[in-house]
This record gives C-alpha cells, sequence and structure tokens, in this order.
C-alpha cells in the first residue's frame, strides 16, 4: 500500500457495523464432509468460507476477518502455515490484534479442537516498514478444518484495504461487507471478468456487501504472467470528506497531483541541469540529429552505470548521488536521461504508468497516484514524439519494456499534467525460411534462416546469450529429434541498425540415404508446432503481449529420381472474433514443392471463455506444422 498519501481524519462518528455470519468451531455437515472440489478435483486444500467485515471508529478503519479451510491432501498441509502480512511504518499505521484460530480434526464424527498456543502466532519483522503475522497450526491432518479470526486496524483512510475473492487454492464462499461513514466518500472499483458477472451485491442504510461463490484457484497458466492485473477484487478511494460544514476533495486533479510529483522529483535534483552537464563534460554526445544525441545519452547511461533494484517512481538517491555511485534503479536512471536531455535542449518529460502485473488491468480515470508504479520518459526527437525506457540492460534505444506497454499514462508537465494515450508500434514478428535439397545419395539437407524483429529478436538474443554462457556450441542450441543433425550455425545480431535477430543454421538427416522413403517436417522450429494449452479450463484470459505472426516458407527441390508421395493440404484456420488465425498452403512447380505457413495473433488478449475454441485451434495448428512431406525413390524401368 502506498503511504504518501496518508491522511487522518479524526471528528468521524463511529458506526455500528453488523456482525459476521461465520465463528470459529462452527462448521456446517457439508464442509464435514467434503472429500474434493466439485470444479476442481485436483485441488490439495480449499477454502470454505473467507469473510470480512469493515467499520470506521473515528480516524480508524477496523476489518474483522474470518476464514475456514480444509486440507484435502497430503500436499495441502503446506497451507497450515499463514502469513499476513501488514505496513507498520514509523508510526504504525496499521495493526493485527485478536488472533484465534484453532485445529478441528473428527473422528469417528466427533469434533476434536487443538487451539493455536501463542508460540503458534508472532510476528517478523520485513524490510521498507512491513510486518508479517505468522500462524502456525498443531496437528494437521488431511481432512483437518483450520479456522482463524483476527482484526486489522488502519489509520490511512485514504486508500483503504479492498477485498480479494481468490486466492492460490479454490474458495467456496468469499464475502466483503463495509459499513460506510457519513462524513467519507469513497469510489468503489470492481476488477475481474468473474467479478464483472457473478458477484452478488447488496446494499442497505450504508452497509454495502459483495459476496462470490466457487472461485477457481490462482495458478501459474501459460501467456499470462501478468494475472494481478486480472485478479477478481473489489477497492476504494477516498474522493471527498466531510470537515465542519464543507466537503472537501482528497486530490483535485491530475494537474496538482503532477505538480507535487514535479517538485518531488526536483528536491531531489533531477530537474537541475548543471551537474549533469558537469559530469558529461568528457562524453562526445554531439549528433547531426536530435535522434542522435538521445542515442548517445541513453547509450552512456546504460553502459556506465549499473541497472540494479526495484523499478519504481520513488527516487532514492539524489541526481548527485546517482552520478557519484553510478548505480541505480531504472526509475532513477531514467530520470537522469531526461535530465541530459534537457540540459541538450531536448523536450523531455516523466510519464507515470501502471505496469503489468501491477494489479489493475485498466487506468482508473481519477486523480490517484497509487494506480502508478513506473517510470517513462516522452520525448520529441526532431518533431517525433517518441517514448523511451532504461529498464533492460539489452535492449536497444527506443525499446519499451513489454510490462510498461500499457494504454495510458500520467504525463508530468508544469501546471498540465493529464493522462495520454501510450501507443508503442513496433512489428514483433518472426520469418522462418529454408531451402530443402537431396543430393545423388539420398541425403536430405535442409539450409535455413529463423529471423525475429523488434521484441521478438530481442527475446531470441537473450536465449542465445544464455546459451553462450554455458559454453556449449551453438549448434546444441537447438533440440534435435534424433533423425537430424544441425550444423553451420551463425548469429547476426542486427538489433541495434536494423532491429531484428538472425539465426543461419543447417539441419542435416543422415538416416534419409537408406531408405527408399523420405520424410521430413517442412517446418522444423516453430514456437506452436506444440499446443500450449493442454488445461481443462482457464481462470484468466490468454494474454500473448502483443499482434505479432510468424511465416513459415520451405522450398523442397525434388531431384531426379524422387517423387512426392505425400504432403500436407492447403488449410484455414481461425476462431469466432478472429483473434487468431493459421493458413497452410502448397504448391508443386516442376520440380518444386513450395510451402507456406502463416500463424497470426491478430488481438493478443484473448477472454477466458473464448479458451475452449482457442485450444482446439491450437491443437489444429500443432498437428498441421507436424504433417511430413514423404517422398519415394522412382520404381526403376
Amino acid at each position: 500500500m502506498n503511504r504518501s498519501l496518508l491522511l487522518l481524519l479524526t471528528f468521524l462518528l463511529s458506526i455500528p457495523g453488523i456482525s459476521q455470519t461465520a465463528k470459529l468451531g462452527q462448521a456446517n455437515q457439508e464442509e464435514i464432509n467434503l472429500t474434493e472440489v466439485s470444479y476442481e478435483p485436483d485441488a490439495a486444500a480449499v477454502i470454505l468460507v473467507h469473510e470480512g467485515n469493515s467499520k470506521f471508529y473515528g480516524n480508524i478503519f477496523e476489518t474483522t476477518y474470518f476464514v475456514r479451510m480444509k486440507i484435502l491432501k497430503e500436499l495441502g498441509k503446506q497451507y497450515s502455515d499463514i502469513r499476513l502480512r501488514y505496513y507498520v511504518g514509523d508510526k504504525g499505521y496499521e495493526e493485527i490484534s485478536g488472533v484465534k484460530a484453532q485445529t478441528v480434526n473428527y473422528n469417528n464424527g466427533k469434533a476434536e479442537t487443538t487451539k493455536v498456543e501463542k508460540q503458534g502466532v508472532f510476528d517478523v519483522m520485513l524490510a521498507d516498514g512491513y510486518k508479517e503475522l505468522r500462524i502456525t497450526f498443531p496437528n494437521v491432518q488431511v481432512g483437518s478444518i483450520l479456522e482463524y479470526t483476527y482484526k486489522k486496524t488502519d489509520k490511512n483512510l485514504t486508500f483503504i484495504d479492498g477485498w480479494t475473492f481468490q486466492h492460490n487454492i479454490p474458495t467456496l464462499f468469499s464475502k466483503y461487507q463495509i459499513t460506510m461513514s457519513p462524513y467519507l466518500e469513497y469510489r468503489t472499483l470492481g476488477q475481474g471478468s468473474n467479478y464483472a458477472t457473478k458477484v452478488e451485491k447488496t446494499a442497505s442504510q450504508g452497509v454495502y456487501s459483495w459476496t462470490m461463490r466457487d472461485q477457481y484457484a490462482l495458478n501459474e497458466e501459460p501467456f499470462m504472467k501478468n494475472y494481478r492485473d486480472y485478479i477478481d477484487r473489489i477497492e476504494f478511494q477516498l474522493t471527498t470528506y466531510q470537515s465542519g460544514a464543507e466537503w472537501k476533495k482528497v486530490l483535485d486533479s491530475w494537474e496538482v497531483l503532477g505538480d507535487d510529483m514535479i517538485t518531488y522529483y526536483a528536491k531531489k535534483g533531477f530537474y537541475r541541469g548543471s551537474p549533469i552537464e558537469k559530469e558529461i563534460l568528457s562524453v562526445d554526445l554531439t549528433g547531426a540529429t536530435q535522434k542522435e544525441m538521445a542515442e548517445k545519452a541513453y547509450y552512456y547511461l546504460r553502459n556506465n552505470f549499473l541497472i540494479e533494484g526495484e523499478d519504481w517512481i520513488y527516487p532514492k538517491q539524489s541526481l548527485n548521488q546517482l552520478l557519484k555511485s553510478k548505480v541505480g534503479t531504472p526509475g532513477e536512471l531514467m530520470l537522469a536521461l531526461m535530465g541530459i536531455l534537457k540540459s541538450l535542449g531536448i523536450t523531455c518529460d516523466p510519464v507515470l504508468i501502471g505496469s503489468k502485473g501491477y494489479g489493475r488491468s485498466e487506468l482508473v480515470e481519477f486523480p490517484f497516484l497509487n494506480q502508478f508504479d513506473e517510470i517513462l520518459l516522452l520525448t520529441e526527437l526532431d518533431g517525433q514524439l517518441q517514448f523511451l525506457d532504461l529498464t533492460d540492460r539489452m535492449a536497444p534505444f527506443g525499446y519499451v519494456d513489454l510490462d510498461k506497454h500499457v494504454s495510458k499514462g500520467l504525463l508530468l508537465e508544469k501546471k498540465s499534467s493529464n493522462l495520454i494515450p501510450i501507443d508503442i508500434s513496433h512489428s514483433s514478428n518472426t520469418v522462418y525460411h529454408s531451402i530443402v535439397t537431396i543430393d545423388e545419395s539420398g541425403q536430405l539437407t535442409s539450409k535455413s534462416s529463423y529471423r525475429c524483429y523488434y521484441y521478438k529478436g530481442l527475446e531470441l538474443a537473450r536465449l542465445v546469450q544464455s546459451h553462450e554462457k554455458s559454453n556449449e556450441p551453438m549448434e546444441k542450441f537447438f533440440k534435435s529429434d534424433g533423425d537430424s543433425e544441425f550444423s553451420e550455425v551463425k548469429v547476426e545480431d542486427a538489433l541495434h541498425e536494423k532491429n531484428f535477430y538472425t539465426i543461419n543454421y543447417e539441419v542435416n538427416y543422415p538416416t534419409a540415404a537408406d531408405s527408399d522413403f523420405i520424410s521430413f517436417t517442412p517446418i522444423k522450429l516453430s514456437a506452436f508446432s506444440k499446443n500450449p494449452f493442454t488445461e481443462e479450463y482457464r481462470v484468466f484470459p490468454v494474454d500473448f503481449e502483443y499482434a505479432f505472426n510468424e511465416t513459415y516458407s520451405t522450398n523442397l527441390v525434388i531431384p531426379e529420381g524422387y517423387e512426392i508421395d505425400d504432403f500436407p493440404l492447403a488449410e484455414k484456420l481461425t476462431i469466432e472474433g478472429g483473434y487468431v488465425t493459421f493458413m497452410y498452403t502448397t504448391k508443386t512447380s516442376g520440380n518444386m514443392l513450395q510451402i507456406n505457413a502463416k500463424f497470426d495473433v491478430r488481438i493478443p488478449l484473448i477472454p477466458a471463455y473464448q479458451y475452449g475454441n482457442l485450444k482446439f485451434f491450437m491443437e489444429s495448428v500443432a498437428t498441421k506444422l507436424a504433417e511430413p512431406v514423404i517422398l519415394k525413390k522412382k520404381a526403376a524401368i
């Protein structure tokens, strides 16, 4: 939780809340008999009940929590160690008290309760003002029901804790209730596809509740690394409060919020040109164009400073400290780059963004700082606007980390800060090309190239760099299927100059010459030659991160003495909505067989309800890419 906008409101009446429905030791017979989750039968444990009840007492926000879970399998015992993180800071902003916990086992229908003693409940101090309350349950067995309850108080009324309906194990029942104060007005923000369609809401006399049932566990899924952005949850932001007879806004406007951040950065020295100028006197930043000058400044910082630490909007060091240490966080180096560009007369301003995975799928168009966590730069180079980022040491000038490819950000300009769209165009495609020949002895050889552009190229460059560190020959970079051998592997790195990275290689099929039939796969290295989607269901959307395509071209030269026995037929595939398409074509011309295919992701974010269609589509693509071409020797006349 961001504590920078702490607001203590002291003259408020406390309003009694409505008590929880669940209590310790009151599991019902259905919960006692439960042995597996119907919609997730492999679950090792399950949350039976998760309830929260919040209310205001003066300048304190208090929430009472209740959790009842059950251990279903031996592996589920790991969930018997509970960890509750909370922020203390230097003024005790949050506090946890009133912890009660117990293990309940059932033998012949009789409940045996073991309470968690004091030694089983303890605090651990973490970094940056955080603490962690830990609860260790005793006598945990398969079939045990674990229950705990506690109260958490918070002095920060600007950003009060929200409620998350999903957890790392299935949740059968989750309910949150809040009794609002008549002296505070909050904006309620809901998130998640299930929340939008399945949440049960009630509202009566200032008491609001939200209930969700039968939530799947939060598990890692292919093509969804930013799942936090799609978790079903609700949040609250204070908008206005009553002081005497007057209602006051917490944050007036984007302009006010932006000016506050500019002032903060200025105090750290990032809006002063002179220290930067002194530091770079020995560095040649001249150029025929502004882009050339900006590139030199970018590579100067990237190559001479160590990028280390969390990417965050608040610099810990001043500019002078950064220039002396030559070690800084991505945010600090970004602000230093801004200062350099400004000192060169180039227009450049910071843009605050909520990065992917920070917990919010869409930016809320309301001026509060808590939704931003990282910095971009927006600069004007030779009359063209361009976003800059200094997060990745391997990334060429102009590349922005993919986690920062979001729809909007807050541009910081004195007295005119405002939300702007973020559109970072690129063509991150992949091209495979092969020429296949057969010599007189029947030796099958494929001369191929594998070229990746922009972010696909950067990804390939990282893989090659990682392989090179193993000190193994590049031929080992490819996984041989046993019937082929890779050789003559050469790498061409043109990311900086032309935005592509290429691997050229040969593939030999030694066993082909010994057979009357030659069978080989014409498209060998596709990322989708195996279906990445094997699970029966999907909780989150599928996120390919950006639109892209893969194109494949294989030309087979058929020599004298051979003829085509079989080859893949043309096919065209897509799914409803046109999210992804696949085309496969074949053509014979003289002694040449031409095979072309294209896999095209047109809309990169595919909703979970389309998962069944996508899974079938990808299985069809993988099957098609695996189909062989079969040649046979002509019969002697």
